[in-house]
C-alpha cells in the first residue's frame, strides 16, 4: 500500500460529476485483411487475460483527513475490458459520438480507476481501441510512453499488447542495503534548505511581480480576464473537435520564423481563439492566459504517478497580427522556461499545485468568478513515431479527449504522432458549443502563417540572396568556360601534330 502524492491526490479532490479528472485517448487500427472476423475476438480474449501491471492493479482507499492510498488487488478485467459494436455505416462521426458518450461518466472509485472499450464496425475495416484512466494514476506523458510500448514496430509482430500488461523490460532493482538508502536520504535532506530558500525567492518575485516593482515574466493568478472560454460546465457534457496537420509544415514554419514547434501550435491556437470570440461578438481587450502543463518526467522512470509542472503562459495581443503575434508567444515562453530551469522539481510540482488551487476557486466561490487564472488549458505531447502496427493491425489514427480544467470551459491539447499533428480540442457546450468550429479556424491559422513566413523569409534575406545567386552564377559560367577551352586546346594540338 502506497500513499498518493498530493499531486495525484488533488486530482481526486477537484472532481466533480461536472468536472471530470480522468485522461481518455483513442486509436483507430484497420483489420489485417486475412483476420478480418477473427482479430476482435482475439483481441478481447487477450486483453481480458494475463496479468496486470502497476497502476492499473490499484484501486483506492481512504484514510482519515481526506488522504487516500492505492491498495494492489487483482482487477476483474471482464469489468475493465468493454466491447461494443458502432451501427452501420460506422462513420468516424459515429464513433466521435459513442468516445463522447463513453467518456462523460465519472470512474467508479471501489474500482481500480480505469476501463477500455473495443469498438468494432467502423468503415474501411477498421476498429477503435479507447482508454479511460483516471489523472491521479498516471500524467499525459507516462501514459503516451506506455501507448508508444504496447504497440510494434513490425506488421510482423503478433503480440496482442495494452497499457495495464506488465513489460518485457526489467526494472531497477532498488539497492537491499540501508547504507545507500540512507546516503540517498541524506544527500535529499542536504538540498532541503537550498529549495526553501529557491521556494522563498520564487514567493517574493511573485510578490514583486504582483506589486509591479518588476516586470511580469507568466501571468499571475486571478489575474487573467474573464472570456466565453471562462464559461464552466453546469453538467457532466462535453463536446470534442478534432484535425490533422502536418508536421512537416509546422516544422518548416518554425525553421522560417526561428521559433519552436510548440510556438508555432501556440500561436495559432490563439489566433483562432480571438477568431473565435470576434465570431461570437464576444472579443476581449487582454490577451487569454493559457494554462500550460510540463513534464518534468525522468528518462528511465516508470510511467505512474504524476511528474508534472505547470505554468501561467500570457498569450499574443487580441489585434496582433499572426506574426507578431508568434514573437510575443515566444517571448513569454522563453521568459518561463528560463525562470523555471532555476528550480528544482519539487518547487516546480507545488507551485502546479497552487496553480491548480486558484483554477478552482471560481467553480467554488461567486467572489473569484470575475477574476480567473486562466482562459484555458493548453498541452503538448509527443506520440509514437513512425508506423505503428497492433499485432499486425496499422494503426491510422491516435485522436485524446481533453480534460475540460476547472474554473475554464476549453482544453487544447496537441500530440505528435508519426507525421502529423494531432489537435484535439475538448470543451463545454457553455464555453465551445461547436469545437470543429474551433479547428477549422486553427487551420486557417495555419494557412495564414505560412503566407507570413514565407513571405518574410523571402523578404528579409533578399539582397543576400540576390550576392549568393550572383556569386553561384559567375561560377557556373567560368566552369562553363573551362569546359569549353579544354577541347579547344585540344584539338589545336592535334592540327599542329598533323
Amino acid at each position: 500500500m502506497s500513499k498518493l502524492s498530493p499531486v495525484d491526490l488533488s486530482f481526486l479532490l477537484l472532481e466533480a460529476p461536472s468536472r471530470q479528472m480522468h485522461m481518455t485517448a483513442y486509436q483507430v487500427f484497420r483489420l489485417p485483411p486475412r483476420e478480418k472476423k477473427t482479430f476482435i475476438p482475439r483481441l478481447l480474449a487477450a486483453y481480458r487475460s494475463g496479468p496486470v501491471a502497476k497502476p492499473f492493479n490499484q484501486k483506492l482507499k481512504w484514510l482519515d483527513k481526506g488522504v487516500a492510498s492505492w491498495e494492489t488487488i487483482q482487477p476483474d478485467l471482464r469489468y475493465h475490458v468493454r466491447h461494443l459494436a458502432v451501427p452501420a455505416p460506422g462513420s468516424m462521426q459515429s464513433l466521435s459520438e459513442i468516445v463522447s458518450f463513453l467518456n462523460s461518466p465519472l470512474l467508479d472509485r471501489s474500482m481500480p480507476l480505469w476501463e477500455c472499450y473495443i469498438i468494432e464496425g467502423l468503415e474501411d475495416d477498421q476498429f477503435a481501441i479507447m482508454v479511460k484512466v483516471h489523472h491521479a494514476m498516471i500524467d499525459g506523458m507516462g501514459a503516451m510512453k506506455l501507448f508508444d510500448q504496447c504497440i510494434g514496430l513490425s506488421p510482423t509482430n503478433k503480440a496482442m499488447n495494452s497499457i495495464w500488461m506488465p513489460l518485457d523490460k526489467p526494472t531497477k532493482a532498488r539497492p537491499r542495503s540501508g547504507r545507500p538508502q540512507a546516503q540517498s536520504l541524506l544527500s535529499r535532506l542536504g538540498k532541503l534548505p537550498a529549495d526553501l530558500l529557491q521556494i522563498g525567492a520564487g514567493v517574493a518575485e511573485l510578490g514583486a511581480q504582483n506589486l509591479r516593482l518588476k516586470p511580469s515574466a507568466s501571468s499571475l493568478p486571478f489575474a487573467a480576464t474573464k472570456t466565453l472560454f471562462n464559461n464552466v460546465a453546469t453538467s457532466s457534457e462535453r463536446r470534442y473537435g478534432s484535425c490533422e496537420i502536418p508536421l512537416a509544415t509546422i516544422k518548416s514554419l518554425a525553421n522560417a520564423t526561428g521559433t519552436t514547434v510548440n510556438d508555432i501550435l501556440m500561436t495559432v491556437i490563439d489566433h483562432a481563439l480571438h477568431g473565435y470570440l470576434a465570431a461570437h461578438a464576444a472579443s476581449t481587450t487582454k490577451p487569454l492566459v493559457a494554462l500550460m502543463a510540463m513534464s518534468i518526467r525522468a528518462e528511465g522512470t516508470e510511467a505512474s504517478g504524476n511528474q508534472v509542472a505547470a505554468e501561467l503562459v500570457p498569450m499574443g495581443k487580441p489585434d496582433a497580427s499572426v506574426s507578431d503575434r508568434l514573437q510575443q508567444i515566444q517571448t513569454s515562453v522563453n521568459q518561463i522556461k528560463h525562470s523555471s530551469a532555476k528550480l528544482p522539481s519539487a518547487v516546480r510540482q507545488l507551485y502546479a499545485m497552487l496553480l491548480f488551487g486558484s483554477t478552482t476557486l471560481p467553480d467554488v466561490a461567486a467572489a473569484f468568478r470575475s477574476m480567473p487564472s486562466i482562459n484555458l488549458v493548453i498541452s503538448n505531447m509527443r506520440g509514437p513515431q513512425g508506423q505503428r502496427y497492433l499485432a499486425g493491425a496499422p494503426m491510422v489514427a491516435f485522436q485524446g479527449c481533453p480534460i475540460v480544467p476547472p474554473g475554464a470551459g476549453l482544453n487544447v491539447s496537441f500530440v505528435s504522432v508519426n507525421d502529423m499533428i494531432c489537435l484535439g480540442v475538448g470543451a463545454s457546450p457553455e464555453a465551445v458549443a461547436d469545437p470543429y468550429q474551433l479547428t477549422r479556424l486553427i487551420m486557417a491559422a495555419v494557412s495564414d502563417l505560412e503566407k507570413v513566413a514565407l513571405k518574410g523569409k523571402a523578404g528579409s534575406k533578399k539582397p543576400a540572396a540576390r550576392k549568393a545567386a550572383a556569386r553561384k552564377t559567375a561560377r557556373k559560367k567560368q566552369t562553363a568556360l573551362k569546359a569549353a577551352a579544354k577541347p579547344r586546346r585540344k584539338n589545336a594540338r592535334a592540327k599542329a601534330r598533323v
